[in-house]
């Protein structure tokens, strides 16, 4: 029979660490390049979208927790080389000694003769970049890798217009877009560690050769890199479920059950059960060490804060989990018909305090000028107060976003 954890808290204690830890709590770091940085290595990491609503989701993730900022700091920090990007996020260098044993694993399954690697459809690289489909093109095609990455090195950093002559490159008929061919093969080569985004410039990625440019790390291997996986996911998420650790985005593939058996034998993890209205919830419980102390902390200083959270949101990304801690049913609806959609098309989730409050839809209008509101839609226990709470944030979102008024 299991033993029954030593350590119990309850939901809103389970929540006010995980918005804490997500720096959505207490006061705003600092809108200047060290804050940001300090931030995103808090947070982990920036996912990046195309969809551009109100603002770019990386943008976006910063206004929650930073107010009205300069976002030429993030794109500073990215040729300051403190951060790198892979297809789908920015991440912080710091973290590089992990995800170098992802752009490993995906490089030796997509070199000729390679074989699957460890996780379904490849590597769980999405974007038409999966390692099997990737391994056939640059066997049927190793000069075409050649030359891309000859020419960043002669004449890096460059944009994707600059590879326009090389649009007819074929991939595999039916497979992938054959107007996008150039853009996927960047995204294989930046996935193997081969190509990096060096900067931006008004929202282009500029490319170059990955020779040189970030500092040679060696990637961590075997036990050393699920125990480093493990623990930088428990102490970005706070409290967790395995399932949860494996979900956080970019560590997932390097989180096992081994490696979080042997810190909770090394005391360094401890089980825990978080306990809601009905009784603890389901499932094995972790924290880092020293849960109880952090606890008493973040309740005796507790600074609530009142934000609208992109869709894309690390602290909501994982709907199950949201679900679980918020009690909030959480699913966007971009490709839900306009006719059925309950929350709207780009609907912000409410933080206020240590609840999720309800959602706002809002959308910019660059033409107008105006950040407008489509939809407001409360939780039935959202308190009055609220509302006021609401328009504040929809007014500071509008001055960051640059809108001149808004319009609900």
């Amino acid at each position: 029979m299991a033993t029954r954890p030593a350590v119990r808290i309850t939901t809103r204690d389970a929540r006010r660490l995980a918005i804490k830890a997500q720096r959505l709590a207490g006061p705003r770091p600092r809108p200047n390049g060290p804050g940001v940085l300090a931030l995103i290595r808090d947070i982990g990491y920036l996912q990046l979208d195309p969809t551009n609503v109100v603002a770019r989701n990386p943008y976006q993730v910063l206004q929650s927790r930073l107010g009205t900022y300069d976002p030429a700091a993030l794109d500073a920090l990215l040729e300051r080389r403190a951060l790198f990007e892979t297809p789908s996020l920015i991440l912080p260098v710091s973290d590089l000694p992990i995800h170098a044993a992802t752009m490993r694993a995906y490089r030796r399954a997509t070199d000729p003769g390679g074989g699957d690697g460890p996780y379904r459809r490849g590597d769980n690289a999405g974007g038409g970049s999966y390692s099997r489909r990737a391994r056939d093109w640059l066997t049927r095609n190793p000069h075409v890798r050649r030359e891309a990455l000859a020419r960043l090195r002669r004449d890096g950093p460059l944009p994707l217009i600059a590879f326009a002559d090389r649009e007819n490159v074929s991939w595999t008929a039916g497979q992938w877009s054959a107007e996008r061919n150039f853009t996927l093969l960047l995204a294989i080569l930046q996935r193997r560690g081969e190509v990096v985004v060096a900067a931006r410039r008004r929202g282009q990625k500029l490319y170059a050769a990955a020779d040189g440019w970030l500092d040679a790390v060696r990637p961590l291997r075997g036990p050393a890199l699920a125990r480093e996986a493990t623990l930088r996911a428990l102490r970005i998420l706070r409290v967790a479920t395995p399932k949860q650790l494996r979900w956080q985005y970019a560590f997932g593939r390097h989180v096992t059950a081994d490696a979080l058996a042997a810190l909770e034998r090394s005391g360094e993890v401890v089980r825990i059960e978080v306990v809601g209205r009905d009784g603890p919830l389901r499932g094995a419980w972790y924290a880092p060490a020293g849960i109880e102390r952090r606890v008493r902390e973040v309740n005796d200083a507790w600074e609530p804060r009142t934000t609208l959270l992109s869709p894309f949101d690390n602290l909501v990304i994982d709907r199950e989990r949201t679900h679980a801690l918020f009690d909030y049913f959480y699913r966007m609806e971009i490709y839900v018909p306009p006719a059925k959609r309950r929350l709207g098309y780009w609907a912000m989730p409410v933080l206020h305090g240590d609840r999720i409050a309800g959602s706002v839809d809002p959308r910019l209008d660059r033409e107008r000028g105006e950040l407008v509101v489509n939809r407001v839609v409360l939780q039935p226990d959202a308190p009055r107060a609220v509302r006021r709470a609401i328009e504040q944030a929809v007014e500071e979102l509008a001055a960051f976003a640059g809108a001149r008024r808004v319009r609900w």
